[in-house]
């Protein structure tokens, strides 16, 4: 594949041990709950940085969770993981409350194998990285990555097992991105994964509700604020200014009108937005254009695993923050795990 542009593709070899090499950093994002339509719904004007993203970017408003769930911690273990939920090529997570784990849980013990993920991927290679959460059971991955959990590095230097070098938890999003503003003024990770809980918090406590004014929208303002800090701190420090790639999606939307999301049939708690910025990446491009070949836009159904030519899926962002990095995918994983999900221009023609 050709790459063009000021910028190119991140080197896929890059020197393994040293973090200080890395060529990017790379900040994947999820919104829990947000719906596609509520952001095109309010708007440029009310949503300027949703709309950067879409402007400078490449996106789709119609990506997928995963197929047999819609709730939050098995399509966010599915984004670390690069699987969906069921069957044996899946994690096998499907709890959703932290209160419901067993003692001594971990992602590997509820599978009955390791289950390798993102953070290991970028980890192994001597990539710093941290996860940034808004809700308590995050804390599931940073107990199945810790110091004792976690798999041996078998990959150049040994970085450890402690797969998550910082675990920050704070149960208002907007607590957690200024955790994360300060750590960007004085730090650099390489990979990093923010959580941020709005409109799900809302869509529970006030419904799923589109219309406007209403307290899911709200919401969903709230979260363009926080993305506004996000590009803030980008571009207010040079270590992170002009290097770094967002990577933008949800885990589930939410049935209009209702406080719930779990109805697997529902296209609205299914369908989701996938938003990929940063250096290279084509200015206002279509995801599914740029891939024609290797994924397909489902329309209004979601697809099972092997079904044809695959939608976008959040599950893939693992594997596509780890191409950005340079890295090769997580071993194991079923979704983007050939890292095929193409998010530059295509090759330029000379004219004849």
């Amino acid at each position: 594949m050709w790459y063009v542009g000021a910028q190119s593709k991140p080197d896929p070899n890059p020197v393994v041990g040293n973090p200080a090499t890395s060529p990017v950093s790379v900040v994947l994002i999820s919104i829990d709950g947000l719906r596609p339509d509520a952001v095109t719904k309010l708007g440029a004007n009310t949503l300027p940085h949703f709309f950067r993203l879409r402007r400078e970017g490449a996106f789709t408003d119609n990506a997928r969770s995963a197929r047999d769930y819609t709730i939050t911690l098995p399509n966010h273990t599915g984004m670390i993981t690069g699987r969906l939920v069921t069957g044996p090529e899946g994690h096998n997570w499907t709890i959703n409350r932290d209160t419901e784990f067993p003692p001594d849980i971990t992602l590997h013990k509820q599978k009955g194998s390791y289950l390798d993920s993102v953070f290991a991927g970028a980890h192994d290679y001597g990539f710093r990285t941290a996860l940034y959460a808004s809700k308590s059971k995050f804390s599931l991955f940073d107990v199945s990555y810790n110091e004792s959990n976690g798999a041996p590095d078998v990959i150049g230097a040994d970085n450890g097992k402690d797969k998550i070098d910082v675990f920050q938890f704070k149960n208002r999003s907007e607590n957690v991105v200024d955790q994360l503003e300060r750590a960007m003024k004085r730090d650099v990770y390489d990979f990093v994964m923010l959580h941020i809980r709005n409109p799900d918090t809302a869509g529970h406590v006030f419904k799923w509700n589109t219309e406007i004014p209403s307290p899911y929208m709200a919401s969903v303002r709230k979260v363009d604020e926080l993305l506004g800090d996000v590009f803030e701190q980008i571009e207010s420090n040079a270590t992170w200014r002009g290097r770094t790639y967002l990577v933008v999606t949800a885990d589930h939307g939410g049935a209009t009108g209702e406080k719930q999301h779990k109805t697997i049939q529902n296209p609205e708690n299914y369908t989701i937005p996938f938003y990929v910025w940063g250096p290279g990446i084509p200015a206002g491009a279509d995801l599914y254009a740029l891939n024609p070949e290797t994924r397909k836009d489902p329309g209004s159904l979601n697809p099972e695993l092997h079904e044809g030519i695959p939608p976008i899926r959040n599950a893939g962002a693992g594997n596509l923050c780890l191409d950005l990095l340079g890295v090769p995918a997580i071993p194991g994983s079923t979704v983007n795990s050939r890292q095929d999900l193409n998010v530059w221009p295509p090759i330029q023609q000379e004219s004849q």
